[in-house]
């Protein structure tokens, strides 16, 4: 496994790193065996958020019973704007990952002006900053996925990391905030690799095209301003993969990234990466999943019938009966909490209108 440094933290990470996002998915043994493996192969980069439900839970659990917590860089994110929320999940992340300091803590998402008006006028970023004095959190860092509000942040020069999306679908990055991070000495780690699971083998055929997870790692990896990046790891497979690309020679030609970009075509405009930022829906709609379907019905409806049954089929099966895209009420608060600022409301109505389900069976 290859090491960078993480700027002026100092900390010596692994170029690929383990994001946790569905680790709560996981049973105890399956986190447990997906730990050992990546800290056998030399992954050395945790990163969770009070945010993804039970992975942090899951994630103390198993470091715990593993003795693993010291040998792991443990990042968390708190997403809340309220300060007495905000100190409430610190404290329960704490709690969950059965620590007592975590190497490194993001504000997390803060990608409009409102957001970070608030992170600054509602004391969290003081309270942040405190905590840092205290020792309870090691390093500083923010996520974003706004490169103008991002900007404005790192030239502050109260952070000492940055958690950025950066793929092949999604460079805006890479000529605005990279450059601003080397500049003051930020560690730069990369989220979305995989663009939200599209820029993967079964996820890009169901949209019309062609890439391989490894080729989407790669990419992201071998950016020279990219310090880690942190694939969504709930598998064992995953792992494996990661460790694979992270002991390979990473430099990559300017014609072999142009390969990796020229391979994707995606067809439709509005496309969800299945963050699930969303969620909760106030109907109960399991957004990301609808929109996946209805992604995929854009690509191939009409034109494969094979494929529009299988949609179908999924659509009847894994979005429960009353929770449907006819159900939303356009009430806007997942377009609000959306990073990519999707039409959700909008994108509901047209997969309700194409969506079709087989009735239930007697």
């Amino acid at each position: 496994m290859q090491y960078r440094v993480l700027g002026k933290t100092g900390l010596s990470v692994s170029v690929i790193g383990i994001g946790a996002l569905q680790m709560g998915n996981c049973t105890l043994e399956e986190a447990k065996a997906i730990l050992q493996e990546a800290h056998v192969g030399g992954m050395n980069y945790i990163d969770t958020a009070r945010a993804y439900g039970e992975s942090e839970a899951r994630l103390g659990q198993a470091l715990k019973e593993l003795e693993l917590r010291e040998t792991f860089i443990l990042s968390s994110k708190g997403i809340k704007r309220d300060l007495a929320s905000f100190q409430s999940d610190f404290e329960t992340t704490l709690n969950n990952l059965q620590t007592d300091y975590l190497d490194l803590f993001f504000i997390h998402d803060v990608s409009t002006a409102a957001n970070w008006k608030a992170v600054r006028e509602n004391g969290i970023l003081d309270y942040a900053l405190e905590l840092k004095k205290q020792g309870r959190i090691r390093h500083l860092g923010i996520s974003t996925h706004d490169c103008q509000i991002g900007e404005q942040i790192i030239r502050t020069r109260l952070f000492e990391a940055a958690m950025l999306a950066y793929n092949p679908t999604n460079r805006e990055a890479e000529d605005t905030l990279f450059p601003v991070c080397q500049q003051f000495g930020m560690g730069i780690i990369i989220m979305k690799p995989y663009g939200g699971g599209i820029l993967t083998e079964k996820r890009s055929a169901e949209m019309g095209f062609s890439i391989t997870a490894e080729e989407a790692l790669r990419y992201a990896a071998s950016n020279p301003y990219v310090t880690c990046v942190i694939p969504g790891t709930d598998q064992i497979d995953y792992v494996r993969l990661g460790l694979k690309v992270g002991s390979s020679p990473l430099s990559m030609t300017d014609e072999e990234r142009r390969l990796i970009m020229d391979k994707i075509d995606i067809k439709v405009k509005n496309y969800c990466r299945g963050c699930g930022y969303c969620l909760p829906c106030v109907r109960g709609i399991p957004i990301p999943t609808v929109l996946k379907l209805y992604n995929r019905w854009q690509v191939f409806g009409g034109t494969d019938w094979s494929h529009m049954h299988q949609i179908t089929e999924e659509y009847t099966v894994s979005v429960p009966d009353g929770h449907t895209a006819d159900q939303c009420i356009g009430c806007m608060q997942c377009t609000k909490r959306c990073p990519f600022n999707l039409p959700i409301p909008d994108l509901m109505k047209e997969a309700a209108a194409k969506l079709r389900r087989y009735p239930a069976s007697k």
